[in-house]
């Protein structure tokens, strides 16, 4: 899953630097409003991948580390019976 938040981070990155040059920042109206939404967007999701990302490598050692001590707990019961 981590891999999948990394190239979803790189890919909204490339497409915010694609799209940034053909963006009317400077205008007003439709255009202008349009052009700052859109940057919201693509912040919000490059934030959110950002955030996915972080947070998904301490969830993946714990629930390794439950995994273990699962499996040790059933063999050190198996042994005892």
């Amino acid at each position: 899953m981590k891999q999948r938040y990394l190239i979803c981070l790189l890919l909204a990155g490339v497409l915010i630097s694609y799209g940034i040059q053909y963006l009317p920042l400077g205008e007003g109206g439709a255009s202008g409003w349009f052009a700052l939404s859109w940057l919201v967007f693509a912040g919000m999701v490059l934030l959110s991948n950002l955030f996915a990302w972080v947070r998904s490598h301490p969830k993946n050692q714990v629930r390794k580390q439950t995994q273990r001590e699962t499996v040790l707990t059933r063999v050190r019961q198996n042994e005892y019976e």
